[in-house]
């Protein structure tokens, strides 16, 4: 057996959600020679747990934008637009997030991209307490922004409270 080998064999245990290097290590003790195996984990075991930690987060995430989507049936909380022009939104920023957090649905949104811009700039907030769009008064000064017509408006979803949590968290940043 070839390093070749132990590589595709890596591949298979990550999609079968086998990412520690030492679980890898032991099953494939078994299966491979094992100065060939010493060699590969020894030459590739930083190169080997970025992209298992990578693999991993990858399909977190993906769990994560399933399922946001699936509780606000794929549009926007404010707009009712699709996905085709929104985006899913942390209300925790992504970087300020703990690992979990990263991934909670109930730190997940979905606004339409422009909303989402201001969300994170927090030029767009959503009151925790009543669940009221509030647009930043430098926005309101210009007539012509589209966004000020949610201003005043009570989004129409049901919001977990857990959600209604991370509002309240960044609302007064």
């Amino acid at each position: 057996m070839s390093l070749i080998d132990i590589t595709k064999k890596i591949d298979e245990m990550i999609k079968n959600n086998i990412y520690t290097i030492e679980e890898q290590y032991d099953i494939l003790y078994y299966e491979f020679d094992k100065s060939i195996l010493s060699l590969y984990f020894s030459n590739n075991y930083d190169y080997v747990l970025d992209d298992m930690r990578d693999e991993h987060k990858k399909r977190r995430d993906d769990k994560f934008k399933k399922d946001v989507k699936y509780r606000y049936n794929e549009s926007c909380i404010i707009t009712g637009n699709d996905m085709d022009s929104c985006d899913i939104a942390h209300i925790v920023p992504f970087c300020d997030s703990t690992e979990f957090e990263k991934y909670d649905v109930d730190n997940g949104l979905i606004l339409s991209k422009d909303l989402h811009a201001l969300f994170d700039k927090n030029l767009l907030k959503i009151n925790p307490d009543t669940l009221i769009i509030e647009i930043s008064p430098e926005k309101l000064q210009n007539k012509k922004n589209t966004c000020n017509q949610y201003h005043g408006l009570k989004i129409n979803v049901n919001l977990t409270k857990n959600t209604i949590q991370y509002l309240r968290r960044i609302y007064n940043y």
